[in-house]
């Protein structure tokens, strides 16, 4: 069963992966694709991944929550608490909380609010990979 763990800790990471895709998608559409001409291929295919990405972020966001909450329960069965993991799952949880502020309270108006969320988001993959690193100790 405590392989289970490890399957729910990289399911962990293709979340995060997908929710950590909002900000450079943004970033290459407003340096470069939005440069392009409006009948040019290459900007339709991205602005209709882009729309994906940022409609669900917060989405990708509530499954890598769910999936580290099924992580860590595993872990607290099968195995161990993991130093390396409780911060970055704090951080997670944390910059969740922060998500759920900007989008629920703030109503998406930039503040400080998102360049905290942002900092939290780096210092949180920063911790999952030395948790990896470490091997989860």
């Amino acid at each position: 069963m405590g392989e289970y763990g490890s399957l729910f800790g990289w399911l962990i990471i293709i979340g995060l992966v997908l929710t950590l895709l909002n900000f450079p998608v943004k970033f290459v559409y407003r340096k470069w694709v939005s440069t392009l001409d409006k009948e040019s291929k290459v900007k339709a295919v991205y602005s209709g991944a882009q729309k994906i990405i940022v409609k669900y972020h917060r989405f990708f966001a509530g499954f890598a929550t769910l999936m580290l909450i099924t992580h860590l329960i595993i872990q607290l069965q099968y195995r161990w608490l993991s130093t390396t993991g409780l911060i970055a799952a704090i951080l997670l949880v944390t910059n969740g909380f922060l998500g759920g502020y900007g989008h629920y309270i703030r109503k998406k108006k930039k503040s400080a609010w998102l360049y905290v969320h942002r900092s939290i988001a780096v210092l949180a993959t920063l911790a999952i990979i030395l948790h990896i690193v470490m091997r989860g100790r």
